[in-house]
């Protein structure tokens, strides 16, 4: 079982990384710190609250994370995918104002030293809260044992521009840091995650399972996130779990990803490639080593990922 920090921008892809990861023998959820990204920081912390009410785990602490990226710019959110809350058609009877003026990495900092080189986090939004951790107190996250994120796509093309992932996108300033500092760092791009797909068929009998009001926003949310793939790329098979994929890969499942190590940058300061995730594929290059050496799922299992994944949402665990 491993002790996880998640960073997350509760959308619908979040929320079903969320829930999982509440769910999964596997998972020992210690943290969530919940930013900007879909949509706004209020929101996002507000949903998993209201998801953590609904697991009867308000346990578990909720880390108010940056409201915006480290440009200082007005992020850009996505009510048209997630919903104006954030979790499709739900409307979390909690007012999300609540949480206006929350700030509190002295949290993150208490959970990382009480489990001091047994803490992985995963970081499924924008990569700004992470990289305020690591400016704040980069002694402290020297003791992470090790980092996933979910961002970036690699000689494939984008979802928020032509070349570039939303979560770079959103803030490649913080994204090129991390993913030049952050040690043992896996990057979980599109390549892998635009193939983590679960079908209307595989969310039914999910939902046919399903035994608490938690687990009964699956198909709801689903089924939105459905409908909006469909005009999106039309005729696809199901809804891309990006955001779960980047979880599972903390879970070292047996043959879920094929890996390669390159270092990688971000491009965070021109106009036409902003926030393209850059690795040097070319013929003859190979695996690198040293401090900057990121590990990069470059394609994944899709039979392996949903046999995993109907197994813990079915309560077969």
């Amino acid at each position: 079982m491993k002790n996880i920090i998640l960073f997350a921008d509760t959308g619908i892809d979040d929320a079903i990384a969320l829930v999982y990861a509440l769910k999964s023998p596997e998972v020992n959820l210690i943290g969530v710190v919940s930013g900007y990204g879909n949509i706004e920081r209020e929101k996002a912390f507000r949903n998993v609250e209201y998801l953590l009410e609904l697991a009867g785990r308000t346990d578990i602490p909720v880390i108010a994370g940056a409201t915006r990226p480290l440009s200082g710019e007005d992020p850009d959110f996505f009510p048209e995918i997630h919903g104006i809350e954030g979790l499709g058609p739900i409307d979390p009877p909690i007012p999300e104002e609540r949480y206006a003026n929350r700030t509190n990495f002295s949290k993150l900092f208490s959970l990382i030293k009480d489990h001091r080189n047994e803490v992985t986090i995963v970081n499924v939004g924008r990569c700004t809260s992470l990289a305020i951790a690591h400016y704040l107190s980069p002694e402290v996250m020297a003791d992470v044992k090790e980092t996933y994120v979910m961002g970036g796509a690699f000689n494939e093309p984008g979802n928020a521009t032509e070349v570039a992932e939303a979560n770079f996108f959103g803030d490649p300033i913080a994204a090129h840091y991390i993913c030049q500092n952050a040690a043992n760092l896996t990057i979980v791009p599109l390549n892998a995650t635009r193939n983590a797909l679960l079908t209307p068929r595989e969310v039914n009998l999910i939902d046919a399972r399903s035994d608490s009001p938690l687990e009964k926003l699956i198909k709801p949310i689903l089924d939105f996130y459905y409908e909006v793939y469909q005009q999106l790329e039309p005729g696809i098979s199901g809804t891309p779990q990006h955001d779960l994929a980047a979880l599972m890969a903390a879970l070292d499942i047996s043959g879920l990803y094929e890996y390669s190590k390159r270092e990688v940058t971000v491009e965070h300061e021109g106009t036409y490639a902003y926030g393209e995730s850059i690795a040097d594929f070319r013929p003859g290059t190979s695996n690198c080593f040293g401090p900057k050496c990121a590990r990069i799922a470059l394609s994944i299992n899709q039979d392996i990922f949903v046999t995993n994944v109907l197994h813990v949402l079915t309560n077969e665990s």
